[in-house]
């Protein structure tokens, strides 16, 4: 008997549970309405972003700091560069993602990787950089960017271009088997943009949107 009873308990307290479950599907509906809703409001407020005609405030600092992270990025891929030992296919695709960090790819860029170079006295480009670390005799080159601080903010040059400066030190390491050599540890200035270019988005889809871009890397005064 008591077997009976439990049996119907459960009986019941499924069906209460199977007759619960069936008034939520339009609860799920509308959450799922809400949250696409919300998606798509978010991506025209992107897309808003990155197409307007003009750049707020927010968006100013904003790209001021995208800038310094791809000062970072810049040390980052020279470091990867440098390495002697790195596949050739994969060494090329590091100068193609350093060339897009810049806004033109014969940029002025006054990081010497010999210690008795007067990185003052002359403009390299970033072709003579690619030359000095490939002629190098060292196993590998350590970049790193520290003490960055914004010297310029982003400001209105012209309708289609804000520029900026930003300052940091680079340090440049020597690395060989058994030791490691300070080349180059100098406070230098970086020359940033943002302007407007087009991009492509899938198949047929180009839309002109901001970017940001190193100028030049230069010794500061």
């Amino acid at each position: 008997m008591t077997r009976k009873i439990l049996h119907i308990s459960l009986m019941i307290i499924g069906f209460i549970i199977l007759t619960s479950k069936s008034c939520e599907p339009d609860t799920d509906i509308d959450q799922e309405a809400r949250l696409k809703a919300e998606k798509e409001s978010a991506l025209k407020e992107i897309k808003n972003d990155f197409e307007s005609d003009y750049l707020g405030e927010t968006q100013l600092m904003a790209y001021g700091e995208k800038a310094k992270q791809k000062l970072f990025d810049f040390a980052d891929y020279l470091s990867l560069y440098s390495g002697k030992n790195i596949d050739t296919l994969f060494k090329q695709q590091v100068k193609d993602m350093i060339g897009r960090l810049f806004y033109n790819h014969d940029a002025i860029v006054q990081l010497p990787v010999f210690p008795a170079y007067r990185a003052r006295n002359k403009k390299s480009n970033l072709t003579d950089l690619f030359c000095s670390i490939d002629a190098s005799r060292y196993k590998s080159i350590a970049f790193a960017v520290s003490d960055l601080k914004t010297i310029e903010p982003f400001h209105l040059v012209n309708g289609e271009r804000y520029s900026g400066k930003i300052g940091c030190c680079f340090n440049i390491t020597g690395i060989t088997q058994n030791d490691t050599t300070l080349l180059y540890k100098t406070f230098n200035q970086v020359n940033i943009i943002a302007t407007r270019t087009s991009k492509q988005f899938g198949s047929g889809t180009s839309l002109l949107i901001w970017q940001v871009f190193l100028v030049d890397v230069v010794v500061a005064n």
